[in-house]
């Protein structure tokens, strides 16, 4: 059977983490590692992902870099080059999953193909208590107050709808599965990137353009993104430009990218 790691992204979110490690630990099926990428927290994240460790159910990094503005390529670079599996699905540290979602991730996964999952959007006062008190109770609470966006996202589905892409529209970090040898075959996340935005859609068409598909997944796989004030937009554009480059010229591999990690200790 292969092996599954499970990358949760973070910097500085201590209260929405914890709600996430706690889903983590109520999953159906386990992912193998557990890599927390930490784009230079306190040490109170640290203690936090230590203490959850411990628990020694699931084996586990905390793979950190010092905070030098949005640096979330390079962080998830690290982490990756940390694993040891064969699969990797990618968590934003402030979306809970559904205790389904690392099996839904596994029964969808076929080679030659990257999983973009989806996820409904808690509002301001859903997010406020959501994953503190159990999926089912907290899920049931937030539609009763009208707390949750992006209804058809937030229920798991007998049968999921599976759909083949060539497009980048609805690509979000928060919800990929991606095998580890095709991000190492396109130097996984481009570190030009800096400041919010635009890096995972780089990532996919840089996939996209060395042949491995995109499946889109609705039903199943599912995750709940708790509201935050939005971040900065500064780097945006250049960014785009980023991105623009990418697409004029077909680039399956990045300059800056998992190579400067790989082999190297975090």
């Amino acid at each position: 059977m292969w092996t599954v790691a499970l990358i949760i992204n973070t910097y500085n979110q201590l209260d929405y983490l914890a709600r996430v490690l706690t889903a983590v630990s109520g999953q159906s099926a386990r992912p193998d590692e557990v890599l927390l990428a930490d784009d230079g927290s306190g040490e109170e994240t640290a203690r936090l992902f230590a203490n959850w460790l411990s628990g020694g159910r699931i084996k586990g990094a905390h793979v950190w870099q010092q905070h030098q503005g949005f640096r979330r390529a390079r962080i998830l670079n690290k982490a990756i080059a940390c694993s040891g599996t064969d699969y990797i699905v990618f968590l934003d540290g402030d979306t809970v999953p559904h205790p389904e979602f690392v099996a839904d991730h596994r029964r969808v996964s076929r080679e030659g193909l990257f999983i973009q999952g989806h996820r409904a959007l808690l509002k301001q006062k859903g997010a406020a208590s959501f994953g503190r008190n159990g999926f089912a109770r907290d899920r049931r609470r937030a539609l009763l107050n009208c707390q949750i966006q992006g209804l058809k996202h937030a229920f798991r589905w007998p049968r999921p709808s599976l759909r083949m892409r060539p497009d980048l529209r609805g690509i979000r970090g928060c919800n990929l599965g991606i095998w580890r040898r095709d991000l190492l075959r396109v130097n996984g996340y481009n570190e030009a990137f800096v400041g919010w935005g635009r890096e995972d859609s780089e990532l996919a068409l840089r996939l996209m353009n060395a042949g491995v598909k995109r499946l889109d997944v609705r039903g199943w796989a599912l995750c709940y993104h708790l509201w935050h004030a939005p971040a900065s937009r500064e780097g945006l554009q250049a960014n785009d430009d980023l991105l623009g480059r990418a697409q004029a010229e077909g680039l399956t591999r990045c300059e800056m990218g998992i190579d400067q990690h790989v082999g190297r200790k975090s």
